[in-house]
């Protein structure tokens, strides 16, 4: 999993989305049937909040050795829900696979330390590290008040 901040120009060509996670198959490691997978991405500190997250898948997930592996849905959240930021998206490849998702509810600012993770749901007899192919983006924005608030100027700026 790689999770970076956007450049200056990556936000502005992305609607405003400050970071990219990108999660392939290589990132599922649970060996448990019918067992789902958290993810963390990022950390978020008291105060952050996040204004908005996208999912868009570049490769379908899918294990190329068993078609009856039909289903793995994904979902973003945090540490009160796995879904607190999107609902469950199908991404395998061998299902109706929903390809984006976007969600622009603002969550936060957070009271506590708190993450951003993304959650693989695996099928009943079935376990994520059989997943062999597959990649997902996850694109969110952090808004850091404190960051805000400290760039704003001591004291008012006269124009005149």
């Amino acid at each position: 999993m790689l999770c970076r901040p956007l450049s200056t120009n990556e936000i502005a060509d992305n609607s405003g989305y400050t970071h990219i996670a990108s999660i392939t198959a290589d990132d599922l490691t649970t060996t448990t049937a019918n067992t789902a997978q958290t993810i963390q991405i990022a950390t978020l500190a008291t105060g952050d909040a996040i204004g908005k997250v996208a999912t868009r898948i570049k490769t379908n997930f899918a294990n190329t050795g068993d078609n009856a592996f039909n289903t793995t849905t994904v979902t973003v959240g945090d540490n009160s829900s796995v879904s607190t930021h999107t609902s469950a998206q199908e991404t395998n490849a061998n299902g109706t696979v929903v390809s984006e998702k976007f969600s622009n509810t603002l969550v936060g600012p957070y009271t506590a330390a708190d993450k951003i993770a993304i959650t693989f749901n695996a099928m009943t007899a079935k376990n994520l590290n059989s997943i062999n192919v597959g990649e997902i983006e996850v694109l969110f924005q952090i808004q850091r008040i404190k960051q805000l608030e400290q760039a704003v100027a001591a004291s008012a700026i006269k124009t005149k």
